[in-house]
């Protein structure tokens, strides 16, 4: 029979830990271990919580209030986030039972309620991992179909098609799931009917989506390498100029421009199968082995609570990834908030201070130069706008960045030309009426 542990994976850390402290043949490091990982339980898991659902938020609002909100990418990404501070948020009333603050995760229909969003969050996160990677596997493998294929209107098509799957797919959690005194487990009546749920569970959130992801990342990477290969061997054999070199550029820019996604993406999806494959491993060897809670030492019930601990932290990491790995997400999180984008013009300007005041006497010298080849009035004009253009140093230095001084062109040359064109036609006029 399959033990109970396997609905308790996701949420519940108390149930196994008050069931070996009531067993029998456990010995002194089996108890130091589960108080170990007690006390671990207690201070991590709040601190995940409230570290990962304020980088979810931050990376919904950068995805839709930013330039990325136009890719087909960021529609995956911003699911995402919002299904892991779901699972962040449900990971909150069984902590309160653990410590003893309130027992509201043992009453009736919270139990049931916080069990069904635990699967319904589990599997959604990983098919929407899977989603993005199936979609980053089209646009590096078949690069031509990527701008007809990873649309956002497809993309949103699809997300809406995994949300509706994994409502549906896990109602039966719902009639599975019984609170008690001090627990929410598997009910007795439905102890068959629940281990056969669990084991398609496990295929469908685990097998499939990890399995999955660790292909397509395969080829993924073989895809970069060649194409970074061949890239290289077409640099050196050609040498473009002109406006072929300038389209050349341009194409390796929109490359490099795509890498970076990829990478990011791969990243990202490779991190939620290394967080996922402990308590994917242990799940599996409960079912390998039929083990039941009674039955465990206590060194394995803290190894698996461990890997649903690693399995939790999955939720709350990908804001980091996306601010370690992602360029564009960078560009677009100091854009996006007003206190990061007004640091960088300050410190320009602080900058652009210390650089502008040297140069005063230089733009002197450079008037007094200027002086010898250009007539009176054209010299006094220039005199006038580099005194005003000296004084204003400071001034201008608190503008930012994206300031553009207006630049005037001198045509006096022009001028002096058109006049002596004017004098010789004027002459040739008064030659011909003589």
């Amino acid at each position: 029979m399959v033990s109970t542990m396997s609905l308790g994976t996701v949420t519940n850390f108390t149930t196994t830990v008050e069931t070996l402290n009531n067993g029998a043949n456990q010995t002194d490091f089996d108890l130091w271990s589960i108080q170990m990982v007690s006390s671990f339980y207690l201070y991590y898991t709040p601190l995940i919580v409230f570290l990962g659902v304020i980088g979810n938020l931050v990376s919904i609002y950068v995805f839709y209030i930013s330039k990325l909100r136009l890719q087909s990418t960021s529609q995956y990404l911003s699911a995402l986030a919002l299904s892991d501070t779901v699972f962040l948020l449900q990971l909150t009333p069984p902590w309160l039972s653990a410590a003893q603050i309130t027992g509201i995760f043992y009453r009736g229909g919270f139990c049931q309620v916080f069990v069904y969003i635990s699967y319904v969050s589990c599997c959604l996160s990983a098919w929407l991992v899977m989603a993005f990677t199936l979609e980053r596997f089209v646009a590096v493998i078949y690069p031509l179909k990527r701008n007809a294929m990873c649309t956002v209107a497809r993309a949103r098509y699809v997300i809406v098609s995994i949300v509706l799957a994994s409502i549906i797919l896990n109602i039966p959690v719902l009639r599975f799931a019984v609170p008690s005194q001090n627990d929410c487990n598997i009910d007795r009546e439905y102890l068959d009917h629940a281990a056969r749920f669990n084991l398609v569970d496990t295929i469908v959130s685990f097998t499939i989506p990890l399995a999955g992801i660790v292909f397509l990342n395969s080829m993924i990477m073989c895809g970069v390498w060649r194409l970074e290969r061949t890239r290289r061997r077409l640099m050196k054999a050609e040498r473009p100029r002109g406006r072929r070199r300038d389209r050349c550029t341009r194409l390796l820019t929109c490359q490099r421009a795509q890498q970076r996604v990829t990478r990011m993406l791969l990243i990202v999806s490779s991190v939620f199968v290394i967080l996922n494959l402990p308590a994917y491993t242990f799940r599996v060897l409960a079912y390998a082995y039929d083990l039941n809670t009674d039955e465990i030492g206590g060194r394995w019930t803290a190894l698996q609570q461990l890997s649903v601990m690693f399995f939790h932290t999955n939720f709350a990491i990908n804001f980091m990834l996306y601010c370690l790995t992602g360029q564009n997400f960078r560009r677009a999180l100091v854009q996006s908030v007003p206190w990061l984008r007004r640091r960088p013009c300050l410190a320009n300007a602080l900058r652009d201070d210390a650089a502008i005041q040297p140069r005063a006497g230089s733009l002197s010298s450079l008037s007094a130069v200027s002086y010898a080849s250009n007539n009176t009035e054209a010299m006094s004009n220039y005199v006038v706008s580099t005194v005003a253009m000296s004084g204003s140093n400071r001034r201008n230095s608190n503008r930012p960045d994206h300031f553009i001084t207006r630049w005037t062109f001198d045509n006096n040359r022009q001028r002096r030309l058109n006049s002596q064109n004017d004098s010789e036609s004027i002459e040739m006029r008064t030659m011909g009426g003589i």
